[in-house]
């Protein structure tokens, strides 16, 4: 190796010798993908490239007038290959923005979609949750309303109790002074029978024949 290859190879890359692979038959696609796959970029590829036209054509006899045309048709050639990938990369980037745009308006769309469901099922809940309401106050109500029945009631019953007392204190009361009244008659009875039966037995002891 000279020391002008070593400064080459330091300063800039070196230019790939591709002949091994054209004597392979190596079409100049397969060749640009493994250069590339080698670390090679465009312009090393793109030089390689124009080694090897420069190389066929200094083994051809054609004269320098008919050489100069199918150099520039190589160059062309070599430049769209080269090429190529490039607007296949681009190709590629293009339709994975697209797809990018599609999976973005899908997602907008699921979500947009979920969120109409989401709305519907608050709503609804909204909804339950006010007739749930409205029944309890209902509820509520009519608790309120029967309290006052057994309120009602129970102050009826309590009336009616006491009148009961009343009533049994006034009949206590009369029996206790109609048995006063009977302890006084009783022994005034006896006595009126006890002279009776004392004024009978004199009648007889007086009129034995009666």
């Amino acid at each position: 190796m000279s020391l002008l290859d070593a400064f080459k190879k330091k300063g800039e890359t070196a230019v790939p010798d591709i002949s091994g692979m054209v004597s392979a038959g190596m079409s100049d696609q397969d060749i640009i993908d493994s250069l590339k796959q080698q670390g090679y970029d465009n312009s090393v590829i793109r030089q390689a490239l124009m080694a090897k036209g420069t190389q066929q054509q200094a083994q051809q006899t054609q004269t320098p007038q008919v050489m100069q045309p199918i150099q520039q048709v190589q160059q062309q050639a070599i430049d769209q290959t080269v090429q190529q990938p490039a607007k296949q990369d681009q190709s590629k980037a293009a339709m994975s923005e697209e797809s990018l745009d599609t999976i973005q308006a899908i997602l907008e769309q699921i979500i947009e979609e979920k969120w109409k469901a989401s709305s519907s099922e608050v709503e609804f809940l909204k909804n339950s949750v006010k007739k749930v309401d409205d029944f309890s106050h209902s509820i509520s109500e009519q608790l309120d309303k029967l309290s006052q029945r057994v309120d009602t009631i129970q102050n009826m019953m309590i009336g009616k109790t006491e009148e009961y007392n009343k009533a049994l204190m006034d009949v206590n009361v009369e029996l206790e002074a109609f048995n006063k009244v009977i302890d006084k008659l009783v022994p005034a009875m006896s006595d009126s029978i006890k002279e009776l039966r004392d004024l009978i037995s004199n009648f007889k002891s007086q009129n034995p024949s009666a």
